[in-house]
């Protein structure tokens, strides 16, 4: 009898998930939900809302209705604040769960494992992307394969109200059914809240009260084609501060034995102390006044050039005529859209979108003009907050790009900086810096984001007061240590907190301080530290990962340090979560992003072990070329010329490694060609209308269409998405109530997972 070995590997996949939902075990020889080969007969969704903190714990049971052993890939679109706490597959009664360990060993596994039959790789820590895929082999014939996973997300608070959605509809193709769906949800709060909305599936309300809520969905033969989402609002009249611990006889890792000191038991609690602002006492309804840099560098080509063009619309169109705005387009030069700042009117708004649309890219990245040129353009805006909100990459190629030079631009100044970061390689530490100097604000998006959510939120707090020099104290220092901010810092409606350990449990006063403006204020509160407290489970962790964060800011100002490097390897083990020294064995890296792309010039990315010295990629049409690293990133890159002539279709590539011993290695990776742009097909009920009605659209377009949007001047852009009832894509559009007579251009902009776009333009006229 030939034994079949249980396997399954794990991977962080850097290409965008087609099915992206919360689950999908796909049979790996046609890589699309099939559900007569592989269907989803059971799902069991706990979630628990902690004080802003939800831990979700998925169980999912899938049924091979073939009489084959299949290989599966199940795939799941994580948030993107979100981090895999644990993933296991069952085998009859077996859990067999995923590994955490240190990178190099990890590394010497891999070699070892390697071999024509054996599939291992090196999960790493990822930070481009939030998406998560695990390959589950095998899949008996008529049987069952069983899989959990578990993951943990913050959710921040944006005008007292904080939203989770986990995510069940499909971002394109089939939904997902299936047979039996339980979902368990418990929102437990020190603050009030209320009312508990949530969308997409009818769950049965079993307590709401004002500290906690819970609800429970059981259902059967469920299609999922909807997210499901839950938003609760903070009830806080005034700024509040809370406070929760927990204390527990500690666990004593493996890492932990190595070292006789760590082997001893530590009594030590935790606490998180969490400060709600409450948006009425702070917000400060001022009109904006805002310059916004837009990159045209060519280092904005494709994917970032949508996204960027896609924001500076958002915000445009955010104004209203009591708000100032310039425009600026920078790469080596800077290309203002008027002299001087001038009012959000109607006319404004479209002529310096308009502006954009009649420039080209090119050039290089000269920031430290641009900044300069918005820094000028900031002393022409009328008196109020001064705002400067920059869409770029950030990546500085040509005067200086050095973050210190750049960064005295700001010395003097009072305007603040709201980074929009575009792009995988935006570079984060300049950003960061410079809104935190200026005390504004940063986001990062990936280029193929979906970003009009984040846009909301992100504009929201263009010219709102932020809080500012927030610190924790209390009246008993010595029984608190390691003590770190969870934020970086708040805005009006939002929090910010504080996550430590203390000793003795005692009675104690905290106070978090804190200043807006010319004025300062302090939070204080009477709290207990408890001898024994188990109820907030995940504050360890949370602890742990704050803990990493400084450790590793810490090395990134001194230099690397192997008592810091011992600590993050031993809190990432026993805590698990990935760290840069720390990796699970998952499979190998798609190399490949995106992996849908136009003929054009597309990038490969490869990350290695760290041994590797030199790569090369063999491209399909018979090209060679050597791959350059990247040391900051620690990737190695090189930029190709699909030729306009490929075909579309399916193309693979192969990678050539060399190490530092002289030995050869080799992966083939393939890749999706798609050249043909969506063809959209505008339906209108009629094409006379009056200022103030709405345009009902209805909108057919190709299988593989990403994206609808529909413009009409003066009018906010609006998406148009699936209905189910009326068979195709729809959406509505608002004429302005002050639009003049005459005859208008509606434009419908179609856009497929290749990013190739096309655009419809109707006439309409209006009365």
């Amino acid at each position: 009898m030939k034994k079949v070995i249980q396997t399954f590997t794990l991977l962080l996949a850097t290409f965008h998930f087609t099915f992206a939902q919360s689950g999908v075990l796909l049979p790996t020889s046609t890589n699309k939900p099939d559900e007569k080969t592989l269907s989803l007969q059971r799902m069991d969704v706990d979630i628990l809302i902690d004080n802003n903190h939800a831990n979700i714990k998925i169980m999912q049971i899938f049924d091979n209705k073939t009489a084959e052993t299949l290989e599966g890939k199940y795939l799941f679109a994580l948030p993107q604040k979100s981090s895999i706490f644990d993933f296991a597959t069952w085998e009859n009664d077996l859990r067999i769960p995923g590994v955490m360990m240190e990178k190099s060993r990890a590394n010497r596994i891999y070699a070892e494992l390697k071999a024509p039959k054996v599939d291992p790789a090196i999960l790493q820590q990822d930070e481009e992307t939030s998406a998560f895929s695990a390959k589950v082999f095998p899949i008996n014939p008529y049987g069952t394969k069983r899989l959990e996973l578990e993951y943990t997300e913050y959710l921040p608070i944006e005008n007292l109200i904080s939203r989770f959605t986990f995510p069940l509809k499909p971002a394109y193709g089939e939904s997902q059914k299936v047979g039996e769906l339980n979902i368990h949800l418990r929102v437990t709060s020190d603050f009030p809240i209320s009312p508990i909305e949530t969308k997409g599936y009818d769950l049965q309300v079993l307590r709401n009260e004002p500290n906690e809520y819970e609800a429970v969905l059981k259902a059967a033969n469920v299609e999922l084609k909807e997210d499901m989402s839950v938003a609760y609002k903070i009830n806080s009249n005034e700024n509040s501060l809370s406070f929760i611990t927990y204390r527990a006889p500690e666990t004593i890792s493996a890492y932990d034995l190595r070292d006789p000191k760590l082997a001893k038991l530590n009594p030590d609690g935790y606490f998180e102390s969490r400060a709600i602002f409450n948006q009425e006492n702070l917000q400060n309804a001022q009109p904006k006044r805002v310059i916004l840099l837009l990159d045209t560098s060519l280092s904005m080509y494709g994917d970032k050039l949508i996204r960027a063009v896609e924001a500076t619309d958002y915000f445009l169109h955010g104004l209203n005529e009591a708000d100032e705005f310039n425009l600026i387009l920078f790469n080596d030069e800077t290309i203002p859209f008027a002299e001087k700042p001038v009012s959000a009117t109607t006319e404004n708004i479209e002529n310096a979108l308009q502006f954009v649309k009649d420039e080209a890219l090119g050039g290089g990245t000269n920031i430290k003009k641009a900044f300069q040129t918005a820094i000028n353009q900031t002393k022409l805006l009328s008196n109020g907050d001064k705002n400067i909100v920059l869409i770029s990459d950030a990546n500085p190629t040509l005067a200086t790009t050095k973050t210190e030079e750049i960064s005295k631009l700001f010395s003097n100044e009072n305007a603040k900086l709201f980074a929009f970061a575009i792009g995988t390689d935006a570079n984060e530490l300049l950003l960061k810096n410079l809104c935190e100097k200026t005390k504004g604000d940063y986001v990062q998006a990936r280029e193929t984001d979906d970003i009009s959510l984040m846009l909301k939120m992100f504009f929201q707090k263009i010219g709102s007061p932020s809080i500012e020099h927030l610190r924790f104290s209390s009246n008993d220092s010595a029984n608190f240590y390691n003590i770190y901010a969870t934020d970086s810092q708040s805005f009006s409606g939002s929090s910010f907190g504080f996550v430590g350990r203390y000793k003795q449990a005692k009675q104690s006063q905290i106070n978090v301080l804190g200043g807006l403006g010319t004025e300062t204020f302090q939070l204080t509160k009477d709290v207990n530290l408890p001898e024994f407290d188990d109820t907030h489970a995940y504050l360890p962790r949370l602890w742990a990962k704050a803990r990493v964060d400084a450790l590793l800011q810490a090395m990134n100002r001194e230099g690397e340090r192997e008592d810091y490097i011992s600590e993050i390897i031993r809190l990432s083990q026993k805590y698990k979560f990935v760290t840069p020294y720390t990796a699970f064995i998952a499979a190998p890296r798609a190399l490949l992003r995106p992996r849908l792309i136009q003929p054009g010039d597309p990038v490969i990315r490869l990350k290695t072990d760290p041994s590797i010295t030199q790569v090369y990629a063999v491209l399909p049409f018979g090209e060679t070329l050597p791959m350059k690293f990247l040391a900051e990133d620690g990737v190695w890159e090189v930029r190709f010329l699909a030729p306009v002539t490929m075909a579309d279709g399916t193309y693979f590539c192969r990678i050539l490694m060399t190490d530092n011993q002289g030995n050869g290695y080799q992966e083939e990776k393939s890749f999706v060609v798609d050249a043909h742009a969506p063809k959209p097909k505008v339906n209108l009920e009629k094409k006379i209308y009056y200022a103030g009605e709405e345009i009902m659209l209805r909108v057919s377009s190709d299988k593989d269409t990403s994206k609808l949007m529909a413009k009409f001047y003066g009018a906010k852009p609006t998406q148009l998405f699936w209905s189910n009832q009326n068979k195709t894509n729809v959406g509505k559009l608002k004429i302005p109530n002050s639009l003049a007579v005459g005859k208008y251009v509606l434009t419908v902009t179609a856009e497929d997972f290749a990013h190739n776009l096309s655009t419809t333009e109707i006439e309409v006229e209006i009365l």
